[in-house]
């Protein structure tokens, strides 16, 4: 699980940020909405709220800048760039400093800091912290232009792979290529207990679906297959099933001209499709059997049902921590709590699952579904930075004030200001001439 994560300098970030998950002492709630690793109360679940391009969007990404430098800068190239390096462009001079991020977490309630510091080429700052017993100790300590400092719990080749390490990669993505012992679980963390998606538009919810359809396909009497079954015929869909059948690709016609290696990469890709089965009614309303449709003739809300059901139930077979945006992209309010719940709740989550999102659905706002240490909101201040703010840290805010009607008014921040005086004169100038 991870109890915190700290930006600064990255996009719309200037100054430095926190996402702080672990419980607040301030007033919260009664929800117990929380698991306890090493004597550390953690949320299960996180929603940030603010208006468009306030930057939570923004804190996401970073979660998937950290994931993809740690899983991709091994095989980084001399010369290439460090595709995450965005810094803040409002402000002279943050375009040469450093993007800074720094993620605390845990791994079989051993706690973790890795922290990091790059630019456009290389990497400024690297470093791995663990509390073996409770106390702190140093696995390594990169700077710019020192030798590495590693700590003498590190096991592992140190010397060699510090050799082989270029400015513009990971140490620890580097020590885990080599299988040193020490960076294994840490990277393994980042590749198979953290799940990013900082958008889900069509494109990346048809690669879901293709994913899901071979697993269907692949595993039609997994516990998975199962459960995502049951999610999907349990949420008023109006399906009886889903299932993957390997695509007649003799029904379809390719041009003539197409290359070979093109059509067969297609055919690949496409090998399954998903089916989903309804019930089939006579004139007089009674069922007379089963009729199958394509996964496409399913309504956006159905097909968006199905790739973020896959992640989720994905996520709580895995104990796994889910960073997504516009959560409720698409899905009734009542299907969006639901689906919150099942982090919420210890029979639907026995592995410590995590849920952070992002999500404009003010009706998920509500003091039965989160408590407010849970609660974040982001804001732009008149400087273009992003200021991030937890709702148990607002001063004055009684337990029983209604959320989301405060927060529609403005008198929790982080929604939309809207000054249409220039739009209003422009509309007059146009009906006058």
């Amino acid at each position: 699980m991870i109890k915190s994560v700290s930006i600064q300098n990255f996009r719309s970030i200037k100054d430095p940020i926190t996402l702080d998950l672990s419980k607040s002492n301030r007033k919260k709630g009664d929800l117990s909405n929380y698991i306890s690793i090493s004597n550390t109360e953690i949320a299960t679940t996180s929603v940030i709220y603010g208006a468009n391009a306030s930057g939570k969007s923004n804190l996401l990404r970073a979660f998937k800048a950290l994931e993809y430098l740690v899983l991709n800068s091994a095989k980084f190239d001399p010369e290439d760039k460090i595709g995450p390096f965005e810094p803040f462009r409002l402000a002279k001079g943050f375009e040469k400093k450093m993007v800074n991020i720094e993620l605390e977490f845990f791994i079989d309630q051993i706690r973790y800091i890795y922290s990091l510091a790059f630019g456009e080429k290389l990497i400024e700052q690297e470093k791995l912290l663990f509390f073996p017993m409770g106390k702190e100790a140093t696995l390594f300590n990169r700077v710019k232009g020192r030798e590495i400092q590693f700590g003498e719990y590190f096991k592992g080749e140190k010397k060699t792979i510090e050799k082989l390490t270029l400015p513009n990669q990971l140490f620890l993505s580097k020590a885990a290529e080599n299988n040193a012992e020490s960076a294994l679980p840490v990277f393994h963390f980042f590749k198979n207990r953290i799940k990013v998606y900082p958008f889900l538009n069509q494109y990346n919810e048809s690669g879901l679906e293709r994913f899901y359809a071979k697993r269907l396909a692949d595993e039609p009497d997994s516990p998975f297959a199962k459960k995502l079954n049951a999610l999907i015929c349990a949420l008023d869909t109006g399906i009886n099933s889903i299932s993957a059948k390997e695509t007649d690709w003799n029904s379809v016609k390719f041009p003539d001209n197409m290359p070979d290696n093109i059509r067969k990469k297609i055919q690949e890709d496409f090998k399954y499709e998903i089916k989903t089965v309804h019930e089939l009614f006579d004139e007089s309303n009674k069922s007379s059997g089963l009729i199958d449709f394509d996964i496409d003739e399913e309504s956006t809300g159905t097909r968006r049902l199905l790739s973020i059901g896959g992640i989720i139930i994905d996520a709580l077979e895995k104990g796994s921590v889910l960073v997504i945006d516009e959560f409720e992209k698409n899905l009734h309010p009542i299907i969006t709590s639901y689906l919150i719940k099942l982090f919420n709740e210890k029979i639907f989550n026995p592995k410590n699952a995590q849920l952070i999102f992002a999500t404009h659905d003010v009706t998920q706002l509500n003091e039965e579904l989160f408590n407010r240490d849970q609660v974040w909101f982001t804001q732009k201040n008149e400087f273009g930075v992003t200021e991030l703010i937890r709702c148990s840290d607002i001063k004055g805010l009684r337990l029983n004030a209604p959320l989301d009607k405060w927060y529609v008014a403005g008198r929790l921040g982080g929604t939309a200001i809207i000054n249409d005086t220039n739009f209003v004169m422009a509309m007059q100038e146009e009906i006058e001439e």
